[in-house]
Parts: structure tokens; C-alpha cells; sequence
């Protein structure tokens, strides 16, 4: 402290604030440690469970991007760096599971069936059949309520999807992701009668900025979702079987994107086709009995009419 700073506060006045500005460039170093623990935690996001998964699973097939939709359906690879946000929400997911398991009581019973609240429930949606073969849909909810029969989906979101679900309500593939959890958990027997989706705040400082959506639980828009997914693999098949993969895969990028923002688009390549563009070779046509199959299938559940949010 100067002198100055000392006559300041013995006549009343408050001191100068101080800076740690000198001390900080006095100490700095170039980040030499970050190249390294970024790949590693990048590589860790990149080769989860979760990003490998090639299968579709509910929370896509109720997207309103037929495009990103059909590419999924087909087993394309898609090419996204570590998706950070999701990672983000991840980490949440992972907490909230040891505290709702941590309220059962604590026995040696094995039979879940005893417990109030099973998180990471893993279930059977339905099942998608093609001419290569088929596979059942799994999912994982979040969090079930057995003693309330309602299922809990946790979503960390920006305030621009608080604001659009508290105008518009829940967005098509959220409504359909819950819908088909619902539907899953009665394939076994379980009691269903809500449906909650609770959109927590990723910047907020407290929950009294969360947005809690509770539903009646409601299975068409799941079986919608499934119908429409297994109608885009019997069109794909049709066109494949008759043309070829490479105008299957033409058909696929001409299918409409999203009337919203959607994070996938852009991000997928055909496994027998060069990720490099300028190395592809040319599109292949799309015969016209081929294009008149496009409006059959549906972007959006005829029952919901808000408007769509895919923000991560």
C-alpha cells in the first residue's frame, strides 16, 4: 500500500482497489500442460457408449429432420467433434442417479420391482425390421417413479429452449422420446400414468429457473415416431433393392431438414462413399417414382403443432 493509500484511509476515504494484473503476468506460462489434457478428455466424450452408438434410440427418432432421420436409419457415420454440452449434461445425469438410488431403502433385494425410483432404467421400445435385418430400440430413462408411475427425463438446456418450452411447450422429439419411455415400461409390465420432462437450466444460478413439464402419459406419439421410422427403412429397402445404394443414399439427402436449427445436419457420410467431398464422385440421380415416396412420410406429428427446438 502506497502512501498515498495510507493518508486516503486515515482521512476516510476508501482505498484504491487492488489488482493481481502484475502479479498474474509476473507468474504466467504458456499453457503447455492443455494440448494434452484436452485430448484426453475429448477422446474420453468421443469414445463413450453413447457417441459410438449406431443403432437409432428414442430420443432421435421423434427429430423433425427426415434427412438426419434416414441418414441414422441407414447406419451412416457421422462426424462430430466431443460434444461438450452433452458431456456437460452427462455429468449431471451421472450425479442424479447416485442421489435418487441413495432414497431407496438399502437391502439386499434384488428385485427392483421393491423400489420407489430406478434410474437408468434400460428398456425395449420397439423393434425396426429391415432386408439386411432388424434390431430392438432400446432406451435409458432417467429416472422412474414407480409409487407415482410416471417417468422423469432430465434435460440441462440453455435459456433458449427454457423460453421456447415455457411458449410453445415440449418440442416433437422430446414429447415422442417420453412417449416411447412410456411405452417401453409397459412392454414389462409397469404401471405408467405421467410423463415428465424436467428442463433444468444449464446457466442458471438455482433451479428457481427450472421449467418442470408434467404430462398424462400418452403412447401414440411414441408409436407414431416408430411407424414412421420402420415406413423410411421399407422406402430405403424398396430403393436400394431396385437402384442401388448410391441412389438410396441420394434419396436420403434429398429428404427435408429440419424447419429449426439441427445440430447433425451436415455431419454424415455414407460408409462406402469418401467423407472428402471434393473426392466423391458425382450425386446420383433419384428416379421420379423415387421422389413421389418423400411426402408420405411425415416431419411432423399431426398432433403437435409447437414449434421445434434441437438446441444442445
Amino acid at each position: 500500500m502506497s502512501a498515498a493509500d495510507v493518508l486516503a484511509v486515515l482521512n476516510g476515504a476508501p482505498s484504491a482497489p487492488q489488482s493481481n494484473d502484475g502479479t498474474y503476468r509476473g507468474l504466467r506460462e504458456e499453457p503447455a500442460l492443455w494440448p494434452e489434457i484436452r485430448e484426453i478428455i475429448e477422446t474420453n466424450i468421443a469414445t463413450a457408449p453413447r457417441s459410438l452408438q449406431r443403432e437409432v434410440g428414442p430420443s432421435e427418432l421423434g427429430t423433425d429432420c427426415l434427412r438426419c432421420l434416414g441418414a441414422k436409419l441407414a447406419g451412416w457415420t457421422q462426424h462430430k467433434g466431443a460434444a461438450w454440452l452433452p458431456f456437460v449434461g452427462t455429468c449431471v445425469h451421472q450425479r442424479f442417479e447416485k442421489t435418487f438410488d441413495s432414497l431407496n431403502k438399502q437391502g439386499f433385494d434384488p428385485d427392483m420391482k421393491h423400489r420407489r425410483f430406478e434410474t437408468e432404467k434400460r428398456v425395449t421400445v420397439g423393434s425396426i425390421h429391415g432386408l439386411a435385418g432388424g434390431y430392438d430400440v432400446h432406451g435409458s430413462i432417467d429416472l422412474y417413479d414407480r409409487e407415482h408411475a410416471c417417468t422423469a427425463d432430465w434435460k440441462i438446456v440453455g435459456s433458449t429452449t427454457l423460453k421456447t418450452v415455457k411458449a410453445h411447450g415440449p418440442s416433437q422429439t422430446y414429447l415422442c422420446q417420453a412417449s416411447l419411455y412410456g411405452i417401453g415400461l409397459e412392454r414389462e409390465g409397469e404401471q405408467v400414468e405421467h410423463m415428465c420432462i424436467y428442463f433444468l437450466p444449464r446457466n442458471g444460478l438455482s433451479l428457481a429457473d427450472a421449467l418442470p413439464v408434467q404430462m398424462r402419459f400418452d403412447p401414440k406419439p411414441g408409436l407414431w415416431a416408430l411407424t414412421r421410422a420402420q415406413l423410411m427403412v421399407t422406402f430405403m429397402d424398396l430403393i436400394e433393392q431396385s437402384d442401388g445404394t448410391d441412389v438410396r443414399d441420394a434419396w436420403i439427402r434429398s429428404l427435408p431438414k429440419s424447419t429449426g436449427h439441427c445440430f447433425d445436419c451436415g455431419t454424415w457420410t455414407p460408409d462406402h462413399m469418401n467423407a472428402i467431398p471434393e473426392l466423391a464422385g458425382p450425386a446420383a440421380g433419384i428416379p421420379e417414382r423415387w421422389t413421389k415416396l418423400t411426402p408420405l412420410v411425415e416431419a411432423r406429428y399431426p398432433q403437435h403443432n409447437e414449434t421445434e427446438n434441437t438446441e444442445q
